[in-house]
């Protein structure tokens, strides 16, 4: 199942590393679609499941809530899918095709590949998931870093694969957002550190112009 921000019309926006209640209705009011959390203990974004379920509160129940995980535990996963924490996971480390799909049957599911050369995204293949998500491969920090791959690629890899929902992340920015829309027609863009301000939280101004840069890209009209 395809996580509702890729399948409108319109190129979705998810706002990722969301680490307050302010930064996330800061984002969902300026106009994202979606939120990330990110469940991974050794980020600087890492967010327990007691702070989104504290949030979940006063966050628009429209708004899907992805929750980003690496080389998590199965339960894990699942108890924050059943209890509605999150709407969405995202596979952000070394899971197997079959960990993957074991929860991708009953939710919707997104898996993100760390993409250095060509050669990176023959790996896809092996997985029966049906959104992806294009980042900058990091081994160390599984995403995040604020540096981009060669979008050309991202590019092929949809004209290879029209079946597949893809998602673009890696090093965008409001400044260059609208660029990689044009080049590489994603059905949805993913950004955390491009709005960042120096304390890691997100910057009112930087969210904004990311989002009108979106909005105002010519496939998002």
């Amino acid at each position: 199942m395809k996580p509702d921000f890729v399948t409108g019309s319109e190129v979705g926006i998810k706002i990722c590393g969301i680490r307050s209640l302010e930064d996330a209705i800061l984002s969902i009011e300026l106009g994202a679609s979606t939120l990330g959390f990110n469940f991974w203990n050794k980020s600087r974004r890492y967010v327990t499941r007691q702070q989104v379920e504290e949030w979940s509160t006063s966050i628009d129940q429209k708004i899907e809530k992805v929750g980003v995980f690496v080389n998590a535990k199965t339960d894990e996963v699942t108890s924050l899918l059943e209890d509605n924490v999150i709407h969405v996971a995202q596979f952000h480390g070394d899971e197997s095709a079959s960990y993957c799909e074991k929860i991708s049957k009953s939710y919707k599911t997104i898996q993100a590949i760390g993409v250095k050369d060509s050669r990176s995204l023959n790996e896809i293949s092996s997985f029966n998931i049906d959104t992806i998500l294009l980042d900058t491969y990091c081994p160390e920090s599984y995403g995040g870093t604020g540096r981009s791959f060669e979008w050309d690629l991202g590019r092929k890899f949809i004209q290879s694969n029209p079946q597949s929902a893809v998602i673009l992340a890696g090093g965008l920015d409001p400044s260059n957002v609208s660029e990689a829309i044009q080049l590489v027609r994603p059905a949805a863009v993913d950004v955390a550190s491009g709005v960042e301000n120096q304390n890691g939280f997100k910057d009112p101004t930087l969210v904004k112009q990311f989002i009108n840069a979106v909005k105002d890209s010519p496939l998002s009209r």
